[in-house]
C-alpha cells in the first residue's frame, strides 16, 4: 500500500487464550514520515469476572522493512484510563504500548503491553 496522503488504519489484536486481552488500534498514518496517531481501546483479563478495559491516546512511528513478508513494522505508546466494570469500580492511569509487525494486507503479529499485564497477539484489519 503505497500512498502518498493520510489515511486511517484500525488494527485488531487478539490473543487466543481466556484470560488474555485484545485491542482496536485506529490511528492516523503520515505516510511521509511514518507517524502514527490516535487511539487504542481494549480490554485486559478476558474471560476473567468483571474484565477491565482501556482506552488511550498513541503515538509512535510505522516503516517500511523489506524483509519478506513483513513488510511494515510499527510501535506506538501512550498513557491508559483503566476502568473496572461494576461492581469493582475505579479507574487507574498505566503505560501502555503496542507493536506490530504486518504484511501488504496488514497481516501478522504483535503485543501491547498495559502496566505489568503484556499480550502476545494476532493482528489484521479491523
Amino acid at each position: 500500500m503505497s500512498q502518498s496522503q493520510a489515511y486511517l488504519l484500525k488494527l485488531s489484536f487478539s490473543t487466543e487464550n481466556e484470560g488474555g486481552g485484545s485491542m482496536t488500534l485506529d490511528v492516523v498514518v503520515n505516510p511521509q514520515d511514518g507517524s502514527l496517531s490516535g487511539s487504542a481501546d481494549g480490554h485486559i483479563l478476558e474471560g476473567t469476572e468483571f474484565s477491565p478495559n482501556f482506552n488511550a491516546h498513541v503515538a509512535g512511528h510505522m516503516h517500511s522493512t523489506g524483509l519478506g513478508n513483513v513488510t511494515k513494522v510499527g510501535a506506538v505508546s501512550g498513557q491508559a484510563a483503566v476502568s473496572f466494570p461494576p461492581p469493582a469500580i475505579g479507574t487507574y492511569l498505566a503505560p501502555m504500548t503496542a507493536s506490530f509487525a504486518v504484511d501488504n494486507e496488514f497481516n501478522g503479529t504483535g503485543a501491547f503491553s498495559v502496566g505489568k499485564d503484556t499480550y502476545q497477539c494476532k493482528v489484521c484489519l479491523a
